[in-house]
């Protein structure tokens, strides 16, 4: 029961977890993208280095809707695993064996 609770926890605080704020990531990620882009244009031509943007964008958009999709897998197996716990919780335990020792002390055969 305790290993489901703290699974679940941990679960959910992995989605909180961001050393940067989400504006220096995009800065970088401009940054890095142009830089990569400039390179790889080089001696071609300004079409090349348009279509390198697009592309670059069109794969950091197909990443967040995968982003997007796990997070709502996790939250859905996050929500089972919850309701599996309160399932488990309201099943009363098997009643315990009784351990009686009888001394006999008249007329005991």
């Amino acid at each position: 029961m305790r290993i489901v609770v703290l699974a679940v926890g941990l679960v959910l605080l992995s989605g909180c977890v961001s050393s940067e704020d989400a504006g220096v990531r995009a800065a970088k990620m401009e940054a890095q993208d142009d830089a990569s882009c400039r390179q790889l244009a080089t001696g071609k031509g300004a079409d090349a280095y348009t279509q390198c943007r697009k592309n670059l964008l069109y794969y950091r958009q197909q990443a967040a809707v995968e982003d997007q999709q796990k997070a709502e897998r996790s939250r859905r197996v996050s929500e089972g695993l919850m309701e599996m716990s309160r399932s488990l919780q309201s099943i009363n335990p098997p009643p315990q064996e009784v351990n009686v020792n009888v001394t006999c002390t008249f007329g005991c055969r």
